[in-house]
């Protein structure tokens, strides 16, 4: 199992024998708690100070979101931001009850999440190969081994093509949500998760962002007594720039960013699950074939009857 050791440490955190760095939750500033500052300002401050207070994307001086009179779809809840944690690191190095593993449906360590099976030693190879794989959208959970977290929850996003962008978001929110219900079938309380959506996969990072985020969001409007704490983990800047202007739109900290970001929001939000809405199909019926009916002598002289019109085209709708 996983030993501290008193040692020359970074962020922190203690470090391992390996030399990775561990970092308990309550060293992850709250996004509840993190200081809302000016974009502009922001832009001018050291980014060594990035986990430390996050601006406020919503400032848009002069102008009039025109959001007063509409009702927000994620309205400030106190109780579920308090629950929420970015931080910039690997998940693995966080002490919390469950980190989040992407990979592919063989589980295997050459398609998982970059050091994490490293970090975890031989074991955790050895126990995916049992579990048969894991089918996109969905999630499997193993021991964490020499991790800092109790157990590793594996899932496998989506390829993306622009051809079929709503079954990838779905497919995509389904797999924060079967991390989530994972999370509390064990009995833990504490998840980190990082981007589930490779580059590998070619997916666009913030669209992915947003149906991560809102989907993490409804799970909690429902499970809010449950889940103790969710931190998104980013590894580049341009992931935590884009958590960083998304989170107030799904998270608003108070009235001001909950009124912004309604003008701001997608079009799209998802169903109560953070789904995309698909509307129902529409079917087009092809006429059947016109029969050739062979014209006697008088056919040529008489009118048309009307059940011998030409058939037009049906369309039906479901």
């Amino acid at each position: 199992m996983y030993r501290t050791m008193a040692t020359a440490t970074t962020r922190g955190g203690v470090a391992t024998d390996s030399g990775e760095t561990v970092v308990s939750l309550d060293q992850v500033p709250r996004w509840k708690d993190a200081e809302q500052r000016s974009s502009l300002e922001f832009e001018t401050e050291d980014p060594s100070f990035s986990n430390s207070y996050f601006p406020d994307p919503l400032t848009s001086p002069g102008k009039d979101s025109g959001s007063n009179a509409m009702v927000s779809r994620f309205p400030v809840d106190h109780e579920v931001n308090s629950k929420i944690y970015l931080w910039r690191g690997n998940p693995w190095n966080l002490e919390v009850d469950a980190v989040v593993n992407s990979t592919n449906e063989n589980l295997d360590e050459a398609h998982s999440s970059p050091g994490l099976h490293a970090a975890a030693g031989p074991g955790l190879a050895e126990e995916c190969a049992t579990l048969g794989g894991c089918r996109t959208g969905m999630a499997k959970v193993t021991n964490a081994y020499d991790l800092p977290a109790r157990r590793i929850i594996h899932t496998v996003g989506p390829k993306y093509a622009v051809k079929y962008h709503t079954a990838a978001e779905n497919a995509l929110s389904h797999c924060y949500r079967s991390c989530l219900e994972l999370l509390i079938e064990n009995g833990l309380k504490s998840i980190a998760m990082g981007c589930i959506y490779t580059e590998a996969k070619n997916y666009p990072r913030e669209p992915a962002a947003h149906v991560a985020i809102r989907t993490v969001r409804r799970f909690l409007e429902k499970q809010k007594d449950k889940v103790a704490a969710v931190v998104f983990c980013t590894t580049t800047a341009t992931d935590t720039e884009i958590y960083k202007r998304l989170l107030p739109l799904y998270f608003p900290r108070d009235k001001h960013e909950e009124e912004v970001a309604i003008s701001k929001l997608p079009a799209d939000v998802g169903d109560e699950n953070g789904e995309t809405i698909i509307d129902e199909r529409k079917i087009r019926i092809k006429p059947l074939p016109k029969k050739t009916v062979p014209k006697s002598p008088q056919s040529s002289q008489a009118p048309q009857a009307p059940d011998a019109l030409p058939v037009s085209d049906v369309g039906l709708v479901r």
